[in-house]
């Protein structure tokens, strides 16, 4: 060893669900979004965060909040939300730009996803295509060989086994509704939402 280790030092997410509002000469509002997500890097079932995360706002075209605000609406190009699981904080984070005119109705609507999504889960046709796309996309994502030591590393750092990746994609596969909305239906917490909005002064 050459370093002196250090602890990580934990950051727990607020809960406080407030609004802050910076004033910009902006044309648009760009609102960011998180909550806690009381959930540990080390717990075994990552893929149910990770099936979780994508139907909610890492899908694209095939996420809740891209559905609900884009599609359905028209109020923003995209909407995004993460489940970040790391060794100093476990939350979850979003972001989407609408006009000005949309501000409030589209913070309120991302609310309501959430909302939604934690207290009544997914469908058996999101699960499928989320099986689906996680499952068949995995070439792309160990392609190269830097994707593949990049993949080597995390599961080192996060303290896994080498292979953990595979693991956890044959789960995917095998995964039932009632046990992801189980997981899903026990994560209240992604309501308690706070927000930041750049916004017209």
């Amino acid at each position: 060893p050459k370093v002196k280790r250090e602890q990580i030092k934990y950051f727990t997410a607020s809960d406080k669900k407030e609004t802050v509002i910076t004033p910009e000469d902006t044309q648009q509002a760009y609102i960011y979004f998180g909550a806690p997500f009381n959930y540990s890097y080390k717990e075994k079932d990552q893929y149910k965060a990770k099936i979780a995360e994508y139907l909610l706002g890492g899908a694209g075209f095939g996420s809740r909040l891209m559905e609900e605000i884009r599609v359905k609406r028209g109020l923003t190009y995209g909407a995004y939300a993460m489940l970040r699981r790391t060794k100093y904080a476990s939350y979850l984070s979003g972001y989407l730009q609408t006009k000005l005119s949309t501000q409030d109705e589209a913070k309120k609507l991302v609310q309501k996803v959430v909302d939604d999504f934690v207290s009544k889960g997914i469908t058996a046709e999101e699960l499928e295509a989320a099986k689906k796309f996680l499952v068949g996309s995995e070439p792309l994502r160990t392609e190269t060989l830097s994707q593949r030591l990049n993949r080597a590393y995390n599961e080192f750092y996060y303290g896994r086994p080498l292979g953990f990746s595979k693991e956890q994609l044959k789960k995917i596969e095998t995964v039932t509704l009632d046990e992801m909305n189980d997981f899903i239906t026990s994560h209240k917490e992604l309501s308690e939402l706070s927000f930041s909005i750049v916004t017209k002064k």
